[in-house]
């Protein structure tokens, strides 16, 4: 999983709107269902707004970050902890699952959101 999120990070192109140099900063930490770090995960920024996204790996502490996040005064933006990639059955394509996700919620310009994400249970 850690080759893919890297692969994910270093192909993932930056986000127009979301590469703004006066943008905001989004940082957290990721924790699974029982509330532990939750190392290496797959996250994923949702601007609802436009239906773009930002992807970002997990840290060896479960922090992660997206940097020059395109300002909103109003929540629209969301975080999905993302499953490792599965193959269905019949096809070659890799799914994900959104295993958690926050509230939406705003991050205004030259602003710090704080977002923590847990894995929901079944």
């Amino acid at each position: 999983m850690n080759r893919f999120a890297l692969v994910v990070l270093l192909a993932a192109p930056a986000m127009s709107g979301m590469a703004l140099a006066d943008g905001c900063r989004v940082t957290g930490t990721v924790y699974d269902a029982d509330g532990r770090p939750l190392r290496s995960a797959v996250l994923r920024l949702v601007d609802i707004e436009t239906r773009q996204s930002a992807f970002s790996a997990a840290d060896t502490k479960a922090g992660f970050s997206f940097d020059a996040v395109a300002p909103a005064d109003i929540g629209r933006y969301r975080i999905d902890v993302l499953s490792a990639p599965t193959t269905v059955t019949g096809s070659r394509i890799p799914t994900r699952s959104i295993l958690g996700t926050t509230p939406t919620f705003a991050c205004g310009s030259g602003q710090l959101a704080r977002q923590d994400v847990r894995v929901q249970a079944d």
